[in-house]
């Protein structure tokens, strides 16, 4: 029971952890670009190009066990946020960071921002991965709390939230750290929701396996 128990604090742990993180990081994010913040900046996204792909692997862990067209459509939208949104990183940040960085080794001049191009670029990409990210989820949640009941509409409420607040604000110091915050809430109580009663209903399951109907005496335990 305790193993039990542990596993699914665990779990909840597990989904939590990537928000956390973001929130942290986000604490540390840059207003703006400039010579001063490149180094930073840099090394920043390059952290990022890893930590932001597991808001799209929760999506994926959280339906586990979920078959059908929706719960794939859901894990398609997931997939593509991490791919369209890693790109924003890529170039808007790890691009430009090092672009000014270089100019900056160099002697040379640049624009504050780097390549004015990599933010649209990137920009462009980050469009595609929120919406796709808050598409995956809203499918997702539906799902879940039809399979698990009223007690994941908190979780699936924040997380829709989390989603629709996260389109525009990035990490950026107030909003997106909120975003992410409220995203991790989401993920925790949603999980919790899930894990919660498992154990329950996996020995409810066990008992009607150990059990079989004999037209002769009823009900008998079944040994083999």
């Amino acid at each position: 029971m305790r193993n039990a128990t542990l596993r699914r604090y665990a779990s909840v742990a597990a989904v939590v952890a990537g928000p956390l993180l973001l929130a942290a990081l986000g604490v540390t994010h840059p207003q703006d670009l400039t010579e001063e913040t490149a180094s930073w900046w840099h090394e920043l996204h390059t952290i990022l190009v890893v930590v932001f792909p597991l808001l799209g692997l929760n999506l994926w862990w959280l339906l586990r066990g979920l078959e059908g067209v929706t719960a794939w459509l859901s894990r398609v939208a997931g997939f593509l946020y991490i791919v369209f949104y890693g790109a924003l990183d890529v170039l808007a940040g790890v691009g430009t960071g090092a672009t000014v960085e270089a100019a900056r080794r160099e002697g040379r001049e640049t624009l504050d921002d780097g390549n004015p191009l990599l933010f649209d670029e990137g920009n462009a990409f980050a469009d595609v991965g929120v919406w796709a990210l808050l598409i995956g989820w809203a499918i997702a949640v539906i799902l879940i709390v039809r399979r698990v009941g009223r007690s994941a509409l908190p979780g699936a409420l924040l997380l829709v939230l989390g989603c629709v607040l996260f389109l525009d604000s990035h990490i950026y110091w107030p909003e997106g750290v909120l975003a992410v915050l409220v995203l991790g809430a989401g993920f925790g109580l949603l999980e919790w929701a899930r894990v919660r009663d498992a154990p329950l209903a996996d020995r409810a399951g066990s008992q009607a396996g150990e059990e079989r109907v004999d037209p002769q005496r009823g009900t008998a335990p079944l040994h083999g």
